[in-house]
């Protein structure tokens, strides 16, 4: 027996010296499908345990003997094994996976692989976004992800944008999406460099949302950004691009405006303004082009270098990006600076180390539009820019009552300076017992903010003013995660336990002045002053949460996921500061039945179900206090007292608003996963919801914050993807999504109806703009109809009302002859009922051409701007619109655009100003090419691309902008308004990417 074993120890060594007698060193290239080097791509010689990993370039070598197999793998690619029949070179190209059946997905404290996922989650691939100019997390969204609108309301630089997750659940509260960027827990992604991303998920149904709680109601976008890998490799991308307003106004030449004016002034009796010579005169030589003078071409440009290494246990990245952006109206203009460093290291088997440190600085100034651009439409084509002084002009005698449009633009300053500095540790040990981890991370985020305002002598009928807002604010978290993963033969379970706490502090301080003595020194000297006013404050809240999920899947085919979270707030008070949030999901794929696999259709089907809850802390700090405020009074007709009120009671009894949500879904895979189909139904209700409630005056006036109403979103998402065509070097992606919403108030605490206002109107809006009313969805314009005009036929009915044939007519609700409030109604929604967009990606050889398509239908707008502009009353004086060439006059009687009479009333708060807002947009179109990396010798790779953001739009909505809005995304109750809201651009942008 012993001569048996030496002999078989004996032909081992002599087998395993033959074999490396006969390696040899073996040298190649590892490349995707357009030639782009692969770093880290693990290389194993088959049947060992000898391996490498291809460098910053692709680049590998490795010692194997000739008679032997190398098998190349990487995450998202298709594995290969490869034969080296005695060969001392090989160049391979590895396959992207054309299925996500292996692909893991974040999905909150963990990971799991896409096909074990029971929730609804959509994935947005840096893929789909890689080839288009990209500068904020938004524009990343936006028609990616079925179920996720994104609107991006102000188009300034660096303008506001709102993010909705199938709809929006609370009234008092924010309805953003919960950002969750490297673990870190309501993440600020204003500050984020999208090229630093890694991964993005969005979770949608409770089942996902649920393990954040509290917090989850709104969705949840989960960030990971990139690390760095084994070599050394610098990424240089610059670009540069210009810019122009999509649309203007058609506004009457000076001319034609003169005799309009004329014209109105006959009709109703008054003194014509202008002679025979001067419409001549203007007819010649033209008026003032306001829209030109306020609008301006645009320019911007953007710097990002990266930098990423490392070795066997430690691995680097460092980035740094540069953004600066003029926009396209005058005296307005954005930067971002953003530095960010990762760090990873392995200290040894078991242990592991994560540092990531980022830093933001973003600053804005005039981005808010408002004043230049309303007034470029309601200042007359007649009036000159300056003055004789040089001067602009200080007042338009026919047009607007208020100043000049470059008044608007010069004699203020909005400035807003953000800084965020953010840095999270993590630890991760793997404990003695097989499949247990320990993940430890503490977290700090620094927010400061700085808010600045002047308005100059013109503006403010010579008292300046001006005003300074500072904020610091301090987040602190603590997430202790216990993960627990096995396999018990057809038996797989992945759970994990957290105990997390996190802690918000506010401290701010905001100064106002009037009747500046120096305001050449603007907002940076309000100390010398006539009149102050002082502020501060200070509002802390502090959250501690239990949480654990199990993950079980039996035969990989029967799915159940189970998760629990229980929150304690200290916004709330002793009896209601804890809440528990639960969900479960069920998956089935059927792919992995014999009865479905012998169909030989599907690469994977899977069924799933949902439902969970899910919560909102939609209140301040200390809502469940009755405040007191500061006032001033006189006694007695006696000199001024300071004194102290009571503001609005608290509410001791207030509580979460909660969400349950239920969701079914089916996901299914064609041709070996080159076609991917995803649809799911969702039906969310939120509970308690938190509404002011006003107070009868016995009971101390004001409003109280109270649980009260119910909201509800329901709709269908769909999403379809693939490659249709993959023949030689042409290859065609596409990726199209849609979804619809139905939102509705289903109860106000027994309030018939709650109005809500936004204060955009300027005077336009005789009562508030939006109604909360059951039955109809969030965002609901409250107005007149309006009918058109007072037809001869008409006559009588005019009269009854004080009108003639020729003056607006508007719905009489009561029947009393007269149009007051109580005649107001639901006449217009600005909630979307369906949006969707279209990626598509077409590559040959080296080129790459992107096609994005987005849209929203099914929304009204309510044009405030043209409003103003159609109105001939109150601020604006006259009628600039070339519509109006349409008026009712003797031998136009079909027109509703109203006449001009001694009777003429007009409301801008009515129907006929809201507009159809559904749009389609060809958002972008890219068109990239890699130099090939031979030309220099592989050490290098080049990318040169050019784009147009925002190409051609398709909408009925007669405003520069469909998507633009005075109002940002603080709010759902009032969207959609449009007076004098900063436009989004048409965008050129040219640039060159280099990786050494």
């Amino acid at each position: 027996m012993k001569k048996l074993v030496s002999l078989v120890l004996l032909h081992l060594i002599l087998s395993q010296s033959y074999v490396f007698a006969q390696s040899s060193r073996l040298t190649g290239k590892v490349t995707d499908q357009d030639n782009v080097a692969l770093p880290g791509v693990s290389i194993l010689l088959s049947g060992s345990t000898t391996g490498t990993v291809t460098d910053a370039d692709g680049n590998f070598v490795i010692n194997a003997p000739g008679n032997g197999s190398l098998v190349f793998s990487f995450i998202g690619y298709q594995s290969q094994t490869v034969a080296i029949n005695n060969r001392t070179s090989i160049d391979l190209k590895l396959i992207q996976e054309s299925t996500s059946l292996g692909e893991l997905v974040v999905v909150g404290y963990g990971t799991q692989k896409k096909t074990d996922v029971t929730g609804a989650l959509s994935v947005v691939s840096t893929r789909e976004f890689s080839q288009q100019p990209i500068t904020r997390l938004d524009q990343v969204l936006q028609g990616r992800a079925a179920g996720v609108q994104v609107t991006q309301s102000n188009g300034a630089p660096g303008g506001d944008a709102r993010v909705r997750v199938r709809g929006a659940n609370s009234v008092l509260g924010n309805n953003d999406p919960l950002y969750v960027i490297d673990g870190f827990v309501g993440a600020n992604y204003n500050l984020l460099n999208p090229a630093d991303i890694e991964s993005l998920q969005i979770l949608k149904d409770a089942a996902s949302t649920s393990i954040y709680g509290s917090r989850g109601a709104n969705g949840v976008v989960i960030i990971t950004t990139k690390k760095g890998a084994k070599g050394l490799k610098v990424n240089y991308e610059g670009q540069g691009s210009v810019s122009n307003v999509i649309k203007t106004f058609d506004i009457l030449p000076a001319g034609e405006f003169a005799e309009i004016v004329n014209s109105r002034a006959i009709a109703t009796g008054s003194n014509t303004p202008f002679t025979e010579a001067q419409i001549a005169n203007f007819k010649q030589n033209g008026g003032t082009d306001w829209q030109d003078l306020v609008y301006r071409k645009g320019s911007g440009t953007q710097q990002q270098i990266t930098v990423s290494g490392g070795n066997d246990k430690t691995s680097f990245l460092v980035s740094g990006n540069y953004v600066k952006q003029s926009g396209i109206v005058e005296n307005s203009g954005f930067k971002r600076y953003v530095l960010r460093t990762n760090l990873n290291t392995q200290i040894n088997k078991k242990l592991s180390m994560r540092l990531n440190l980022s830093g933001a600085k973003s600053m804005n100034h005039n981005t808010d539009g408002g004043g230049a651009l309303i007034e470029a439409l309601q200042w007359a084509p007649t009036t000159p820019a300056y003055g004789e002084d040089g001067q602009p002009t200080f007042a338009d005698p026919i047009g607007s009552v208020s100043r000049s449009p470059l008044d608007q633009l010069y004699d203020k300053s909005n400035d807003i300076d953000r800084m965020n500095i953010n840095a999270i540790g993590g630890l991760n040990w793997q404990l003695p017992i097989k499949g247990l981890s320990l993940d430890l991370q503490y977290a700090i985020n620094y927010l400061n903010a700085q808010n600045k305002n002047f308005t100059g002598k013109r503006l403010s009928n010579n008292n300046p003013s001006a005003s300074r807002y500072s904020s610091e604010q301090v987040t602190l978290q603590n997430t202790n995660a216990l993960n627990y993963n096995t396999t018990i033969g057809n038996h797989s379970i992945n759970a994990v336990a957290v105990l997390e706490t996190q802690q918000f502090t506010d401290r701010n301080f905001q100064a106002t002045a009037t009747g500046l003595r120096f305001p050449q020194l603007g907002y940076d000297n309000i100390g010398g002053n006539s009149a102050a006013t002082v502020v501060s404050g200070y509002s802390k809240w502090t959250l501690l949460s239990f949480l654990g999920r199990v993950n079980y899947a039996f035969r990989d085919k029967y799915l159940v996921t189970a998760a629990i979270r229980r929150d304690g707030s200290s916004k709330f008070s002793k009896d209601n500061r804890n809440s528990v949030f639960p969900s479960v999901a069920l998956g089935w794929r059927l792919s992995e039945e014999e009865f479905i696999k012998n169909m030989n259709v599907f690469s994977n089907l899977k069924l799933r179900a949902s439902w969970g809850m899910t919560g909102s802390q939609a209140i301040n700090p200390y809502a469940t206090l009755s405040p007191y405020n500061t006032t001033q009074m006189a006694f007695n007709n006696t000199a001024i007292t300071a004194g102290v009120i009571q503001g609005n009671q608290g509410n001791k009894n207030l509580k979460w608003e909660t969400t349950r949500q239920t969701d079914v879904g089916i996901e299914m895979e064609f041709l070996n996963g080159r076609l991917h189909v995803e649809a799911d139904y969702f039906h969310k209700n939120t509970t308690d919801l938190l509404l002011n409630v006003a107070l009868p005056n016995y009971a101390g006036g004001g409003t109280q914050v109270r649980n009260v109403g119910e909201i509800e979103n329901k709709g269908f998402e769909f999403a379809i993807g693939g490659t249709p065509i993959e023949s030689g070097k042409f290859a065609w992606e596409t990726n199209l999504n849609f979804s619809t919403l139905k939102n509705q108030v289903l109860s106000l605490g027994g309030l018939p109806r709650l109005g809500t206002g936004t204060g955009a109107g300027g005077g336009m809006s005789i009562t508030n703009e939006f109604m909360l009313k059951p039955g109809e969805p969030l965002g609901s314009y409250w107005g007149l109809n309006y009918l058109g005009t007072f037809k001869q036929a008409d006559a009588d009915a005019a009269a009854l009302q004080g009108r003639v044939p020729g003056d607006p007519r508007y719905e009489d609700v009561n029947g009393d002859n007269a149009i007051t409030t109580d005649d107001f109604q639901i006449v217009g929604r600005a909630f979307p009922k369906m949006t969707g967009g279209w990626n598509n990606t077409f590559t040959y050889s080296g080129l790459t051409l992107n096609v994005f398509f987005q849209g929203a239908f099914g929304l009204d707008k309510l044009n405030y701007t043209r409003a103003g502009a159609m109105s001939g009353s109150g601020e604006a004086r006259q009628f600039l619109l070339t519509e109006i060439r349409d008026y009712y006059r003797p031998g136009n009687e079909n027109s509703d655009i109203p006449a001009f009479t001694k009777t003429y009333q007009p409301f801008t708060q009515s129907s006929r100003f809201v507009e159809n807002g559904s749009y389609v947009r060809l958002k972008n179109v890219s068109l990239s090419y890699n130099v090939p990396t031979s030309i220099f010798k592989d050490k290098a790779t080049i990318r040169v691309f050019a784009s147009v953001t925002n190409v051609l739009t398709f909408t009925k909505y007669t405003g520069p902008d469909p998507e633009s809005s005075n109002v940002g995304s603080n709010t759902d109750t009032a969207m959609g308004i449009d007076r004098g809201s900063y436009p989004n651009a048409k965008v050129y942008t040219i640039g060159l990417n280099l990786g050494f």
